[in-house]
């Protein structure tokens, strides 16, 4: 190696140190924490001479060449030049799902939101979609219900939309949604927890509220809290390091609804009110699948129904939803002493228990309390698989209790084997 490229190598080796984070800023490192005088958008981005093709989409649904520095084609390729499990840039290795670090969780512990590729050790058997796909979620749109789409070659395993005419995935029935890293996080920092977004699908999940007179320093307004130490009341505010935040990355400290600016509940948000803002009808009682147009006539979705055999054949039936954002103080079972005092599925806390990740009857069953994020390794046999459950049909011989995947093996993101979930809570 001659003296210039020996140089340069140290340069960017050093430039990788320097971006290992010390102490916790708002948003992690590179991510948020930017000055006035900020270098940290060299980092990422060259304002003329970027020769990635990645890029963002605004709110209209417009392409804008991302300016990255790069020659990845993909977001979650850029992503992992960080995150993956070879590079020296970021302890969360979600490739894996493991943290590679010391200050903020268990060194070689397992990542909250899981793995994409591979969970202690054993590939994944159901992710996120994060590979450019295009996507529906399922449970949303206004039904709730599945389509199937056929993959693309470009993107094995991921789903890429397409004619639902085969069965090698099911997918929701809302808005396509283009899915990689940055449909869920704001690489530049966000007021909710984890750089969630402060939009998700066209919905509004958080935000920066100005204030006359100071246009750089707007009010955070999140809608996904913690009770990590030092988590801030609002959440993250632009341009203020929190030197006093100790994320956890291997302990799930989740945080109920809460409206962040004056710490009252409300059951519309929190991480199960932002994941609705994809999966829409998660979140709620039971619902009656009819639709109102701007005539006010009614209808049900037989037609649909007919195509894509969701419903109860005459394309109309009444969808039952397990409660979240609920506290366990709901339910008085005889089981419910298990519910509490198993702490392998998180629960939502009070924002009062600051640092304290001990579920107490107080606490509220949420999403994550029974999935993970990112991807998981968890098996699935027998009636929890996608064949057994297929054998479990109704009356008039339709089965309806296949869940869509595209493993042979789906485990929805579950936490644990099977349906290890329920019985960490019922225990019957």
């Amino acid at each position: 190696m001659n003296t210039k490229r020996l140089t340069l190598a140290l340069v960017v080796l050093a430039a990788v140190f320097v971006m290992v984070p010390s102490v916790a800023f708002a948003n992690m490192a590179i991510h948020g924490n930017y000055l006035t005088d900020t270098d940290a958008c060299a980092g990422c981005h060259r304002a003329h001479t970027s020769v990635s093709t990645i890029t963002w989409q605004d709110t209209t649904g417009g392409d804008h060449a991302a300016l990255l520095v790069s020659s990845a084609t993909e977001m979650w390729q850029f992503c992992y030049a960080c995150h993956d499990a070879t590079s020296q840039g970021a302890e969360t290795n979600v490739q894996q799902g493991i943290y590679e670090g010391t200050l903020y969780g268990t060194n070689g512990g397992i990542l909250n939101g899981g793995g994409f590729e591979s969970l202690d050790q054993t590939a994944t058997t159901s992710t996120h979609m994060y590979k450019g796909s295009s996507w529906g979620a399922y449970g949303g749109g206004y039904f709730g219900t599945g389509v199937q789409f056929t993959s693309s070659p470009s993107n094995a395993g991921q789903g890429s939309g397409g004619n639902p005419t085969s069965p090698s995935f099911m997918n929701g029935t809302g808005n396509a949604i283009k899915m990689d890293c940055s449909t869920c996080h704001d690489p530049h920092g966000s007021p909710n927890y984890r750089i969630l977004r402060t939009q998700v699908n066209g919905n509004l999940v958080g935000q920066y509220t100005p204030v006359p007179g100071n246009p750089a320093d707007p009010n955070p307004d999140g809608f996904v809290s913690s009770v990590e130490t030092g988590w801030p009341d609002g959440g993250f505010r632009l341009h203020t390091p929190y030197p006093g935040y100790q994320p956890n990355y291997t302990t799930a400290m989740y945080a109920k609804g809460y409206n962040m600016t004056n710490n009252t509940i409300n059951a519309t948000k929190g991480m199960s009110g932002w994941c609705a803002g994809c999966h829409n009808t998660y979140l709620g009682s039971e619902t009656t699948q009819t639709k109102t147009n701007s005539l006010g006539e009614t209808t049900s979705y037989q037609a649909f129904a007919s195509v894509y055999n969701a419903g109860d054949g005459s394309g109309l039936a009444l969808r039952h939803k397990h409660p979240i954002n609920v506290p366990l103080t709901n339910y008085n079972g005889p089981d419910k002493s298990s519910m509490i005092v198993d702490s392998a599925l998180p629960l939502d806390h009070s924002i009062s228990q600051q640092g304290d990740s001990t579920n107490h009857s107080s606490d509220w069953i949420e999403c994550l309390t029974c999935h993970r994020a990112h991807g998981t390794g968890a098996d699935m046999i027998g009636w929890a698989s996608n064949a057994g459950a297929g054998s479990v049909v109704d009356t008039d011989g339709v089965a309806r209790n296949a869940f869509p995947s595209q493993n042979a093996v789906p485990s929805a993101l579950l936490r644990f084997d099977n349906r290890g979930v329920c019985e960490r809570c019922h225990n019957k």
